[in-house]
C-alpha cells in the first residue's frame, strides 16, 4: 500500500483518471497514515486506515516525513550554499541517518517485536473474556468490518422518509412561529 494523507481522495482520482487501468492491473492500494487516518470519517477509515488493511503490521506509515523532518535541521545551514555543497550537505546528512538507523535496527526490530507479542498477549486475554461473555456470537472481525462500510455505504443518503418528516415538523415549527 501506498500512505498518503489524503490517500482516500487519490483513490477516487486515480480511479477516475488515465492511469486507472494500471493502477488495477498493478493492484495499487492507497491508504492514509495512522495519525491522520483518525481524522477522517469513519467509513474512510474502514477502507484505507491501516489498522484495517492486511499487511501493515504495527507502522505508523510515517517513515518519510520522519526522514524529511529530519532534513529540515539542515536547511538553516545549506540555505545559501552553492548547489555543490547543498548537494553534498544533504548527501552527508542523508548517509548519517541511514548509519544511524542501521545501527538502531536491531533494536527497532526487537522493540517491534516485544510490542507485538505484548499485543497479542493482551488481546487474546481481552478476546477470551469476550468469548466467554457472548459464546454464540462467531469472532469474524474482517466480516465486521466489512458488513460496518456496507451499513455505512447504505445510510450515506437520508431515507426520503426521514427527509420528508424532517420537512413536516419544520414547517410546524415556522408555523407556530408565525402564528
Amino acid at each position: 500500500g501506498v500512505p498518503y494523507s489524503i490517500g482516500c481522495s487519490l483513490s477516487k482520482t486515480v480511479a477516475a483518471s488515465s492511469i486507472r487501468d494500471k493502477a488495477f492491473n498493478h493492484k495499487l492500494s492507497l491508504s492514509v497514515n495512522a495519525f491522520h487516518g483518525h481524522a477522517h470519517n469513519r467509513k474512510c477509515q474502514l477502507q484505507y486506515h491501516p489498522m484495517y488493511l492486511r499487511g501493515f503490521g504495527l507502522e505508523d506509515l510515517k517513515t518519510c516525513e520522519h526522514i524529511f523532518a529530519s532534513s529540515n535541521a539542515a536547511a538553516c545551514l545549506i540555505r545559501h550554499a552553492s548547489h555543490f555543497h547543498y548537494s553534498q550537505f544533504l548527501d552527508l546528512h542523508f548517509d548519517q541517518w541511514d548509519m544511524d538507523k542501521y545501527l538502531e535496527l536491531s533494536r527497532f526490530i526487537f522493540n517491534n517485536y516485544k510490542q507485538a507479542v505484548t499485543l497479542i498477549d493482551d488481546f487474546t486475554k481481552e478476546l477470551d473474556a469476550y468469548r466467554l461473555s457472548f459464546p454464540d456470537q462467531a469472532m469474524d472481525f474482517e466480516t465486521w468490518v466489512t458488513e460496518e462500510l456496507a451499513y455505512l455505504e447504505s445510510i450515506a443518503s437520508e431515507p426520503a422518509h426521514d427527509a420528508l418528516v424532517v420537512n413536516y415538523v419544520e414547517a410546524l415549527e415556522k408555523l407556530n412561529t408565525y402564528q
